[in-house]
């Protein structure tokens, strides 16, 4: 096994750029501009089923926001503690880890693996 083990997280929304932006980054501006320039033209008297979906687009569009935010962030902090545990495993070349201890090393990450999953796939 080397001495280190280069896998490097992609970078994050923290790391990127100023000017940068991920495809999630852009599909979200666009539904802001969206949901804003709907507002604007609701000046003129609308429907009330027609205001409710707007603001039903608002707050979806918020939820949407935060769901990937806090599932960005899990797995941001899942792939750096992924990375440390691939570290100290390059440190035991030599010396042999028991099953329960790799076990017990591994199920913390799994379990967060599985809530940032969640979070991001469930439906309504």
């Amino acid at each position: 096994m080397p001495d280190t083990f280069p896998l490097a997280p992609p970078a994050s929304r923290r790391t990127l750029g100023a000017g940068s932006f991920t495809a999630t980054d852009a599909v979200l501006t666009e539904l802001h501009q969206i949901v804003a320039l709907l507002q604007t033209q609701l000046t003129h008297p609308c429907p009330a089923a027609l205001c409710l979906s707007i603001e039903r687009l608002t707050v979806l569009g918020g939820d949407i926001e935060q769901a990937l935010d806090t599932g960005s962030h899990t797995l941001i902090r899942v792939s750096d503690n992924m990375q440390s545990l691939l570290d100290l495993l390059s440190l035991t070349d030599r010396a042999r880890i028991p099953a329960r201890q790799l076990f017990s090393l591994l199920t913390p990450l799994h379990l967060e693996l599985l809530q940032a999953r969640h979070l991001l796939t469930r439906t309504g």
